[in-house]
């Protein structure tokens, strides 16, 4: 007898959540025990591949399996909740395809919903975004929520998202400027936060007021000559990601995160003190800036025992990603005795080929250790 088949039923679903549905669903003719038992696994990982014919009209025939495919496992499907479903899908997926799974997802209880939609803009093809379906803004039980690339979020007035507790929405759509403000004013209880808007040109402002934050990670890498507004308010923040080489105007509204542990800021634009003073409580700062804004950084380090003064003697790490020009301006300022707020810079750490100091965890303890390296 093999060993696997000595496995209990709960040892065997949580195996077969780790793989692909369509490899889940094809253990059924292994046996009669596996006959029926995918349809109590608890995670639904959906993905079409993106390999089409090309067709002149209709679908093409691997898609159209594919929807057949999903169609019976969601019909088939026994467990009364699901704890994961994921949908990775390309250009032939439509809104309505896509509403009525979820509508499934939403009877059968789901956790965490994951939708990905990839589109490849060919001119022969009329492409087409995936709206979701408004029941969605509504759903109680709604923990986590993933949302990528070519997908609309019509945010309706009412959003009543009481559960949910991470929020990831990149490179997706927003039918008006205020879909991101509704949708956050409902999620009451919300800890983690990723988004990614630089797809979003036009949207002139990104707003994030959040109480209950813990999390939160911006990025906008689009450069373009439209600029948009970033206004922060989460006073209970304990971890910051800040990636924005587009030159938004960044604000944080919160001129003090006393719960922040751990900050990386990696920026282009000549005026990130907006961020940087809020930061006062961090114990481990990451920096990646430009000379302009390295020159601000400075600046602001060196006003000693100032109240608006960046680092203060909580920070245990200070590691600066940046060129050699930009990485001086903000070690003059250290080693001129501008961090005098902290308790004492124990050394510095340059990983490259010129100079390598080792500093010993004792030594880091006593005060803040500054590490300098090269952009990733």
């Amino acid at each position: 007898m093999d060993m696997i088949s000595n496995l209990s039923d709960d040892l065997l679903l949580k195996i077969l959540s780790e793989l692909p549905t369509k490899d889940v669903v094809a253990t059924a003719v292994l046996s009669k025990r596996w006959k029926f038992l995918w349809m109590m696994v608890h995670k639904l990982d959906f993905d079409d591949n993106f390999e089409y014919e090309d067709v002149v009209d209709g679908l093409p025939s691997n898609y159209e399996r594919f929807l057949q495919f999903v169609d019976r496992v969601m019909v088939f499907h026994k467990a009364p909740v699901i704890k994961t479903l994921k949908f990775r899908v390309g250009r032939w997926c439509n809104t309505e395809e896509m509403a009525h799974w979820i509508r499934i997802g939403i009877v059968r209880c789901v956790r965490q919903l994951e939708i990905s939609h990839f589109v490849e803009y060919y001119e022969e093809y009329d492409q087409q975004s995936i709206i979701l379906p408004r029941s969605l803004y509504m759903f109680a039980k709604l923990e986590v929520l993933k949302l990528t690339n070519t997908i609309v979020l019509d945010v309706p007035t009412a959003v009543c998202l009481p559960s949910l507790k991470s929020l990831h929405l990149l490179y997706v759509e927003y039918k008006t400027d205020e879909c991101h403000c509704r949708l956050l004013s409902g999620c009451p209880v919300l800890e983690e936060l990723v988004v990614d808007i630089s797809s979003n040109s036009s949207l002139p402002c990104f707003y994030v007021v959040m109480p209950s934050l813990e999390r939160l990670s911006i990025r906008d890498t689009w450069v373009d000559d439209f600029a948009s507004n970033v206004v922060i308010n989460a006073p209970s923040l304990k971890y910051l990601n800040i990636v924005d080489t587009a030159g938004n105007d960044i604000s944080c509204l919160s001129e003090n995160m006393p719960k922040m542990a751990e900050a990386n800021v990696n920026v282009s634009h000549e005026g990130p003190e907006m961020v940087m003073r809020s930061l006062t409580s961090v114990k481990r700062l990451s920096l990646c800036l430009s000379l302009s804004a390295s020159m601000v950084i400075k600046n602001n380090l060196c006003v000693s025992y100032d109240s608006n003064s960046v680092i203060t003697h909580v920070l245990m790490f200070f590691e600066i990603l940046n060129a050699a020009s930009a990485t001086y301006c903000v070690l003059s300022a250290c080693s001129s005795g501008a961090m005098c707020r902290c308790s004492k810079v124990v050394g510095t750490i340059y990983l490259d080929a010129r100079k390598f100091s080792k500093i010993t965890s004792s030594q880091a303890h006593q005060g803040t250790l500054v590490v300098v390296r090269e952009p990733y």
